[in-house]
């Protein structure tokens, strides 16, 4: 049958000769056929499927693609906006050191020393590498085999036990504080390790940056302060179980610190020793002999520094002179001007002194072990804002100086820095007690008088000075001792150096408070109110810091002058070298006092150890066979105890007693109490300072002076002594002075001068040298014989510069001798064999002279506005 239609075959439909549908009747599909068909029509529809999801995909992929692009453009952007130069750029402990170059402490926020990476043991790398990031040398910054299997173990275990971050991601991560737990911190971190990777292009670059910037716990970061700070060693010499211990730390520092936990630290321990033996680097007998050692660390030491008193001085002056900003990123070398083994002398020998004072059976207050046992009692149930009181127990204080430029060698601010930060050798000011006196004397001698000058030591009416009460006599417990001797008149040299009280105030009454005062003001001491207008400012009423008096105290060896500072830092470098501060050392131009008067204080102050009130230094705490000076400083009713002392070269002010005025004990002198640590700091600093002998200007006046009448000697100044066995003898009873220039002394001794002869002219300046004054007496005046053979040819015949023989104790067989009381032997000076002798008081029908002994009960505090 054809296919083609034939006209006939349609019917128009309508008027407009449409043709006529026609129905085409087709014989029926065989089985077959249908089965074909209709798998032609399957594979139609799949493929149509595929097609619309594979375009699906197509487009999904696109838009995820463009998704992940803008997502990870700008983590990508902010992982290249980094700056890499802060890779470099850790804070490092800024190193103090002592003037001799031994580290005393460190400044720091971290503490931290960096070191290259050959200065680290391989043990530890080699535990790093296998505890933290096996395929650190494999992979680019990113160990995408890593991240799989911590997603692995964290499907299995249903928790996130596996870190995935390589090293190159923790040091992105820790320098530039990526800390936020998100994704995109996590995107930044990736692209930034990469980027760190290719930059440096150097794995042992990125090891040593890590090394130097981890925190391993207990306030360490960096492998050399982790190993110095746990096993006492430098990081090239660390252990296998050592580098295990200290890898371990890293994912948790405090929790795994071998020295807080040691269990748990052990534990993770042995984990990363097993993870060395599987990744080859340790064999298996190392591994079972490594697991089998226990957790050893040192002993914390003090990195703040020997003395936290000290360090917090240090560090307050860094940050003044360079701000907070500057100390905080460290790295300098602090040099002060701190001795380091006399620093430690200073702390111990004080801390072992005032804890001897409370032990002392009078000593009635709280100890310092007590209140520590308090303490510690109180932080069992204490909370959080709860503080525990501040400390009453017995403090001390202590400074030494270089008198030339006020360098501070040794400074101890208290007993224990975590009870108190007060800083007394600074902060304090406590009354400076017979410690004071010393300036009055020299405000005596500025006006004139001089240190044969006789003062009267008789009992003196409390009221007068309005110390210890109203009524009575005033209580002499400057002199060191209860048992106390009023000896009539004597001379201000004996007056000073045995702290005579009634004798100080009687000669600071003749000069007045206002030149006592402005000379104590010119030395550098502050006075409060209206108190420097009573005597009792003449026995150190007036409160001062340890420092104001060590550097007033400078006035004497430096021959009137003073540093006008203390400084404790000698320089300070970069880590580079660089100085970047060195001190400018001032001494202030205006003398407060003359040389002479410098050299009369000093001249006295050395009899202290002789005969005065610092005499049980020498025989009883070994004091040194040198030139020093020094004065001690008992306060009214005991509540303040001192000792100043200088040599040449150092001065030393060591002060005892309580933060709140009280009663150390009943007959706290300081010659028992500060002296002993006084002698000691003194003898270590003798050894480093060499002390030489304190001379007289050379142009001051030598002269001979009558310890009975404190007027020129004459050849009669002998005291008659009885010898014991029958016979007696005589002594000479004068010693020598150094006055200045037209000092007004007239009278040749009216004791034993035969009627008091008078002078013309004293102190004209001889034409043969300066030492010996040329007396010229009047005609009725008796005349001076030899005492020695002439010499022919010397400029001194009649041995008048070094008289020898005059000095020899003269024998006498028939002359009885009145009993003397509290003789005291004739003793040479300087070698040259004139005799300095001490006071000998004699009783006589012709002149008696009664010795007072008065028993005084410790006398009362009187408060003062």
């Amino acid at each position: 049958m054809s296919n083609d239609l034939e006209d006939n075959d349609f019917e128009a439909i309508g008027s407009g000769g449409s043709p006529k549908e026609t129905v085409i009747k087709l014989p029926p599909l065989s089985e077959k056929a249908k089965q074909k068909a209709k798998k032609r029509r399957r594979l139609i529809f799949w493929a149509k499927f595929t097609g619309v999801c594979l375009v699906l995909l197509l487009v999904m992929g696109i838009i995820g693609l463009a998704g992940a692009f803008f997502y990870c453009k700008p983590r990508y952007d902010l992982a290249h906006s980094f700056d890499l130069s802060e890779l470099e750029k850790v804070e490092v402990a800024s190193r103090i050191f002592d003037r001799t170059g031994d580290e005393l402490g460190r400044i720091f926020v971290q503490n931290r020393r960096p070191v290259t990476i050959d200065n680290v043991s391989d043990n530890f790398v080699e535990a790093l590498l296998a505890a933290e990031d096996s395929r650190f040398y494999q992979h680019n910054g990113v160990d995408y085999w890593g991240i799989l299997r911590a997603f692995y173990y964290a499907a299995r275990s249903k928790e996130w036990n596996q870190g995935a971050s390589t090293i190159t991601q923790q040091l992105a991560k820790q320098t530039f504080e990526l800390k936020d737990r998100t994704m995109s911190r996590k995107v930044t971190e990736v692209f930034l390790a990469q980027r760190i990777e290719q930059a440096l292009g150097s794995k042992q670059k990125i090891l040593e940056l890590y090394l130097n910037r981890i925190y391993f716990g207990s306030g360490y970061y960096g492998i050399a302060s982790a190993a110095e700070g746990y096993f006492g060693k430098d990081p090239s010499r660390l252990s296998v179980v050592e580098g295990a211990t200290l890898a371990a730390c890293i994912p948790n520092p405090y929790h795994r610190s071998p020295r807080s936990f040691p269990e748990t630290s052990k534990r993770w321990r042995n984990h990363v020793l097993t993870r060395m033996e599987a990744e080859g680097y340790i064999d298996k007998n190392t591994l079972k002999r490594s697991l089998e050692v226990a957790i050893r660390t040192e002993e914390k030491k003090n990195i703040t520094g020997k003395s936290a008193f000290v360090y917090e001085k240090v560090r307050q002056e860094v940050i003044d002179l360079l701000g907070y900003e500057t100390v905080s990123k460290g790295g300098f070398h602090i040099h002060t001007t701190i001795d380091g083994s006399i620093q430690n002398v200073a702390e111990t020998t004080l801390q072992q002194q005032l804890s001897n004072i409370e032990q002392h059976p009078k000593f009635s207050h709280s100890t310092l072990a007590e209140y520590k046992a308090k303490k510690a009692e109180f932080r069992k149930s204490a909370l959080p804002d709860q503080t525990f009181p501040a400390p009453e127990y017995l403090q001390g204080a202590i400074l030494l100086i270089e008198n030339k430029t006020g360098s501070i060698i040794a400074q101890v601010g208290g007993r224990d820095f975590s009870d108190s930060m007060f800083d007394r050798v600074n902060q304090g000011s406590r009354p400076t007690g017979t410690a004071f006196k010393p300036f009055v004397y020299a405000a005596a001698f500025e006006s004139g008088l001089f240190p044969g000058t006789l003062v009267d030591d008789t009992p003196m009416d409390t009221r007068q000075v309005m110390v210890g009460g109203t009524t009575g006599i005033l209580g002499e417990w400057g002199p060191e001792s209860f048992d106390n001797t009023y000896e009539n008149r004597i001379t201000a040299r004996t007056a000073l150096a045995k702290s005579k009280n009634a004798a100080s105030v009687r000669l600071g009454q003749k000069v007045g408070t206002t030149a006592v005062v402005n000379l104590a003001e010119a030395a550098g001491l502050k006075f409060q109110g209206d108190l420097k207008k009573f005597n009792a400012t003449f026995l150190g009423r007036n409160p001062s810091s340890p420092e104001d008096l060590c550097l007033a105290y400078t006035i004497f060896p430096n021959n009137g002058r003073r540093p006008e500072k203390t400084h404790i830092i000698s320089n300070i470098k970069d880590s580079i070298g660089n100085l970047i501060y060195s001190p400018s050392i001032n001494i202030k131009n205006e003398a407060v006092i003359d040389r002479y008067t410098a050299y009369q204080i000093n001249s006295i102050l050395e009899d202290t150890f002789d005969f005065g009130t610092g005499v049980k230094a020498r025989e009883k705490y070994q004091l040194g066979d040198y030139p020093v000076a020094g004065k001690s400083g008992t306060e009214y009713n005991f509540t303040d105890n001192w000792f100043v002392g200088y040599t040449s070269e150092v001065t030393c002010v060591v002060w005892a007693g309580f933060d709140q005025s009280d009663t150390i004990f009943p007959g706290a002198f300081s010659s028992d109490t500060v002296l002993p640590v006084w002698t000691k700091i003194m003898n270590a600093a003798a050894a480093r300072f060499e002390p030489r002998a304190f001379l007289p200007p050379p142009d001051a006046q030598q002269v001979e002076i009558c310890l009975k009448s404190g007027e020129l000697a004459s050849n009669n100044c002998y005291e008659t002594v009885d010898k014991g066995d029958g016979t007696s003898s005589q002594i000479r009873c004068t010693y020598l002075e150094y006055l200045r220039p037209n000092t007004d002394l007239e009278m040749i001794c009216h004791i034993h001068g035969r009627g008091g002869n008078r002078l013309k002219n004293l102190t004209k300046q001889p034409k043969n040298g300066p030492i010996r004054p040329n007396f010229i007496v009047t005609a009725d005046a008796s005349p001076v014989f030899p005492v020695s053979p002439t010499v022919v040819g010397t400029d001194d015949p009649y041995s008048s510069v070094a008289p020898l023989l005059r000095a020899r104790v003269a024998p006498t067989t028939t002359i009885t001798a009145t009993p003397v009381e509290d003789e005291e032997p004739a003793e040479a000076v300087d070698g040259n064999g004139i005799p300095v002798a001490r006071p000998v008081m004699t009783r006589s029908e012709a002149e008696p002279i009664p010795v007072q002994r008065v028993q005084l009960p410790p006398p009362r505090a009187i408060e003062f506005d």
